[in-house]
């Protein structure tokens, strides 16, 4: 659809550079912009007219008179393409029978397929906890076929079926998206691991993944959670006692997050929320971050080259506390996230808050470069730094170094 209206598919939206002016706030690009929804509606038509001729090909007037009839379909061979395809499978099934309801709504089958639940554990959960009074439990273990767990608690809470708050404590290896959509009274908090899309659409609930207690490894150098956390959250905290993947807090707008190292693209696309990185980070950092705050533990600066430095700036926090107004606020807000990440079990926390004197001398404040601030570009090695003019001598010296 939107190849339709002109976009060419430059694969820069995050840079606000769209050369087409689609996906970009800049009026000087948005005024080349030329598409209509009418180009949609003849795309769409097109489409529906190639089908039209497919069908009448085959003898049809609708999709649902195929519905059951392989044996009319036509194997394409007009193409050297088309003849290394073996449908023999395909178009020689034997016919079976549709009711006229299944040949009037095709697109309807569907509804008729039994489905398992996206997490049992919880279905049995939501059924035995309905019209309770606030909720604890330990001891429930989880495994990959438990996916979504916590949606369907938040689901309940927000329908008034459970009445928080609702704390659980887990243990094993839960399936993707663990705490999806949790609300303000869900506490989850996992012994083991998770896979991707923890805390997606994280909606104020809090929760907690760490490694079992006899890991043999350090807890900081092991992945616990996969890719893409905290999709599109909007509230909530998340403290991952380890690392993480590829894309995290991508199109965060509201949630605490406190992670021990992530890979690329971490924070990209952030409008809102607050991260804590206690370890390394991926290249395309806050790629496209439009607001919110990143704090890394970076003492060398180290890190700095993988920040996407077209759309944030780093600074390093004692520097913020000495010259910015509201300073202190930044160092008491990292430091209680630290506390409460070392209750969450994180051993690099507790090991960081007693053995650094001057932690804010180690940690990066990451923010988006504001749009109406003066930017200047300074060679720095093979990269270019750009930087707030107030910050950029101390950001090109530490990577320099």
């Amino acid at each position: 659809m939107l190849v339709a209206i002109g976009c060419d598919m430059a694969r820069q939206c995050h840079l606000d550079t769209c050369p087409t002016g689609i996906a970009t706030q800049r009026e000087d690009l948005r005024a080349k912009f030329s598409g209509t929804p009418a180009q949609v509606e003849r795309f769409a038509n097109a489409l529906a007219e190639d089908l039209r001729r497919e069908l009448a090909a085959v003898g049809a007037a609708s999709v649902g008179e195929l519905v059951g009839e392989a044996g009319r379909y036509l194997v394409p061979v007009a193409t050297a393409r088309g003849r290394t395809l073996d449908l023999a499978r395909v178009v020689g099934a034997p016919r079976w029978g549709a009711s006229a309801a299944r040949r009037a709504a095709p697109a309807s089958a569907d509804r008729g397929i039994a489905r398992q639940p996206a997490s049992p554990l919880e279905t049995r959960l939501v059924a035995a906890l309905r019209g309770q009074a606030g909720f604890s439990a330990r001891g429930l273990s989880l495994e990959t076929a438990d996916r979504s767990f916590g949606a369907a608690l938040s689901g309940a809470l927000e329908r008034g079926e459970l009445n928080g708050p609702v704390q659980l404590e887990l243990s094993g290896a839960a399936g993707q998206s663990f705490g999806a959509f949790a609300g303000p009274a869900l506490d989850l908090r996992l012994v083991g691991q998770a896979n991707d899309y923890v805390g997606k659409g994280l909606s104020g609930g809090r929760l907690v993944v760490r490694p079992e207690p006899d890991l043999a490894a350090q807890a900081n150098r092991q992945a616990i959670a996969g890719n893409t956390c905290l999709y599109g959250a909007t509230g909530g905290r998340l403290h991952l006692v380890g690392r993480a993947g590829m894309r995290f807090a991508v199109r965060n707008s509201g949630a605490e997050a406190v992670v021990e190292g992530l890979g690329q693209h971490g924070c990209e696309y952030m409008t809102g929320g607050v991260v804590v990185v206690l370890g390394p980070v991926g290249a395309n950092f806050g790629a496209g971050m439009t607001g919110g705050r990143a704090y890394l533990y970076d003492p060398d600066g180290r890190h700095l080259p993988a920040l996407d430095v077209r759309s944030v700036v780093a600074a390093r926090l004692s520097a913020v506390v000495r010259d910015r107004p509201d300073g202190e606020r930044f160092a008491a807000e990292l430091r209680g996230l630290l506390e409460a990440h070392r209750e969450a079990g994180s051993e690099l926390a507790a090991r960081l808050l007693a053995e650094r004197h001057s932690l804010e001398d180690d940690i990066w404040l990451v923010e988006p470069i504001p749009v109406t601030a003066p930017v200047v570009e300074v060679p720095a090695g093979p990269r270019v730094v750009r930087a707030d003019r107030s910050e950029v001598v101390e950001v090109v010296a530490e990577t320099r170094s």
